[in-house]
């Protein structure tokens, strides 16, 4: 079995969000697939100039060196094939007094330490034996870390290229992944001493970026348009589709028994699911395309003040699929 770094599958989640996804990694045989995930502190830009801290994951360009990696809002988005055997090390570069607890639930990994201690690395490995969509995460500090920014997508390939899972049914011509979280600025600001009590986000994020600096999701007219919903956020979401209905698939890497067809669907706090959209011919309900958007009307940035009539600044969870 030959040895490769997972950056042969990578695809990092920029501060503009990822593109589209080519449907053509197969998985010719499995492979020995390792990588350095530093766990850091960094900065993210919510919308316009709007920055807070954040402490993220981040790939280093040289190995074992965090110097040299970001930290990103959400974590670099790691692909593997079915069958591949992973190996993660994790190399805690947080602040003093803060243990990174590394985890994908839904993943059995093999025995082993499970947490790197300040200034210290633990390696985690499992092979990918279940294709589908799963959500990393640093489970540190009571859930103050995820907080924080520790999450992130894991994608594993079926056999066939071009599906989500090894059926038929989850064929599709393109493909997205939705990491959604949300900010609350003034937490960010002291994760250590917060009162998690008086938590209130007020920026609510698809791959980190808030509208209008999200990124739209491109599909043609009769296109399959496969979305990958990670919810790496503190409450459960619902996410709607105007114009159009989504085929659920899955739900926490796993194909349901009985798929459902939907206009607005419910993703639980730290949950997966997975949903096909086929694009249909004529006018889309806006010049900017199919909306999708957060059905809780998170669709706002930064803290609403005034009383009365005094609008809210729009924008939040929210993107376009422009046909």
């Amino acid at each position: 079995m030959r040895t490769t770094k997972i950056a042969r599958a990578l695809l990092v989640l920029g501060i503009a969000g990822a593109g589209l996804v080519a449907a053509s990694v197969g998985t010719a045989s499995a492979v020995a697939v390792s990588t350095d995930l530093c766990a850091l502190p960094g900065t993210a830009t919510l919308t316009g100039s709007t920055t807070v801290p954040i402490w993220g994951f981040g790939i280093p360009t040289t190995a074992g060196d965090c110097a040299t990696a970001t930290a990103g809002l959400p974590g670099p988005q790691l692909v593997v094939n079915e069958g591949d055997v992973v190996s993660i090390r994790i190399i805690n570069a947080l602040p003093a007094g803060h243990t990174v607890s590394f985890e994908i639930p839904g993943i059995d990994f093999a025995a082993g330490g499970t947490d790197a201690a300040p200034g210290a690395d633990v390696t985690r490995s499992f092979t990918a034996g279940s294709p589908g969509t799963y959500l990393y995460q640093s489970g540190g500090d009571a859930g103050r870390q995820e907080a924080m920014g520790l999450a992130g997508a894991l994608i594993v390939r079926p056999a066939t290229a071009g599906r989500a899972y090894d059926d038929a049914t989850t064929a599709f011509d393109r493909e997205q992944t939705l990491v959604l979280g949300a900010v609350d600025p003034a937490f960010n600001a002291a994760p250590d001493t917060f009162d998690m009590h008086a938590y209130r986000a007020t920026y609510w994020l698809i791959n980190g970026k808030a509208y209008p600096d999200t990124a739209g999701l491109t599909a043609a007219a009769g296109e399959r348009l496969l979305l990958r919903y990670v919810n790496a956020g503190y409450d459960n979401t619902t996410m709607a589709l105007l114009g159009l209905h989504e085929h659920v698939v899955a739900r926490d890497a796993r194909l349901l028994n009985n798929p459902l067809d939907v206009n607005a669907e419910t993703i639980p706090a730290g949950a997966t699911e997975d949903a096909i959209a086929t694009i249909p011919p004529g006018p889309a309900p806006s010049p900017h395309g199919f909306p999708l958007y957060n059905r809780q009307l998170h669709l706002t940035n930064g803290a609403q003040t005034g009383t009365g009539p005094t609008p809210a600044t729009g924008g939040g969870m929210l993107t376009f699929i422009h046909p």
